[in-house]
């Protein structure tokens, strides 16, 4: 008796771990831990792209500045700043 109730609580344990999974899987760790921004801030997250495990271009929006930032484990650094017409889109890309 003992042991069937053992084995029904580690398959529950599993059941959870599976279910948990699944969540993460289908939303995203980075949806469910990150915060939404509020609304009408003038901070918005673009875009990001990983260069390696450690490295990555961000592309941040702050008003009517696009930033392109780098992110390394030393920090961030501040790549470009495309204000004005770049900003919109109606810049010349190369």
């Amino acid at each position: 008796m003992d042991i069937a109730r053992q084995a029904l609580a580690i398959a529950f344990v599993f059941a959870l771990l599976g279910a948990a999974l699944w969540l993460l899987r289908r939303k995203g760790t980075a949806r469910l831990l990150r915060p939404r921004p509020a609304a009408g801030s003038p901070l918005t997250a673009c875009g990001r792209l990983t260069l390696g495990p450690q490295h990555s271009v961000h592309l941040v929006r702050v008003g009517d500045h696009n930033l392109v930032l780098g992110v390394h484990p030393a920090g961030i650094t501040l790549l470009c700043d495309l204000a004005g017409a770049a900003a919109s889109g109606s810049a010349e890309r190369t």
